[in-house]
């Protein structure tokens, strides 16, 4: 498991809601959490785009979960206990992180990004992934970030992945896109590539989110304004 969510799987048990089963992910959602959104873990199989929030399996996809949307299963205590089997979690994982720069002088107005958080369908809306993208890539430059997120107002899912982000914490092909636009690597288009192929919208939302902070970093505005 990620230690990003050890607290959560070896903690005591409690039921969480299935938010989403698809062949090689499960998501699950702990309604008790107490920072305005509910807390998150992502189960995935060996082939699987790995959250920086997941529990990690050693077997490809596709994965029996036996549950679906909505449905009600037990965590804690290091297991996942679905319906007709568990999922003992044995071992850790460290998830890859954006390396953080020395404090720039360049700014960044967060509060347009801040506004449209939640905005998008799905899981984790478009809007949101733009965020995530432009946590990561300020923190790779120096760049402050905001002092708060509106959580509330967006998926728990989502909300996991911007505390991740706003931490450095993300999926291995991002931080290998922010180390190379950062660096501008010749690798950067190989890397784009990798990015803009998660999800639907996510990969998109991602390197718009990326490409703003650089932006704003190599030539910065007057006002720390992000356009």
């Amino acid at each position: 498991m990620s230690p990003l969510v050890r607290g959560l799987v070896a903690g005591r048990l409690r039921p969480a809601v299935v938010l989403a089963a698809f062949p090689s992910a499960l998501y699950l959602a702990l309604a008790d959490g107490d920072a305005g959104h509910a807390d998150v873990v992502a189960v995935v199989t060996s082939d699987a785009l790995v959250l920086p929030t997941s529990i990690l399996l050693a077997t490809p996809s596709p994965h029996p979960w036996g549950v679906v949307a909505g449905d009600v299963v037990m965590l804690g205590g290091d297991v996942v206990a679905l319906r007709g089997h568990g999922i003992r979690v044995v071992r850790s994982w460290r998830p890859r992180r954006v390396g953080t720069a020395a404090p720039s002088a360049a700014t960044v107005d967060w509060r347009g990004l801040l506004a449209d958080v939640g905005r998008g369908e799905g899981l984790t809306p478009r809007a949101d992934d733009v965020l995530c993208g432009a946590l990561l890539a300020a923190r790779a430059v120096g760049i402050a970030g905001p002092e708060t997120l509106p959580l509330e107002r967006t998926t728990s899912l989502s909300a996991s992945l911007l505390v991740a982000a706003s931490e450095g914490y993300a999926v291995s092909c991002v931080v290998d896109h922010v180390a190379a636009a950062v660096a501008g690597s010749p690798d950067v288009e190989r890397t784009r590539e990798q990015v803009l192929a998660i999800g639907h919208t996510s990969g998109a939302g991602l390197v718009e989110g990326i490409d703003l902070v650089l932006h704003a970093a190599t030539s910065p505005q007057p006002e720390g304004i992000l356009s």
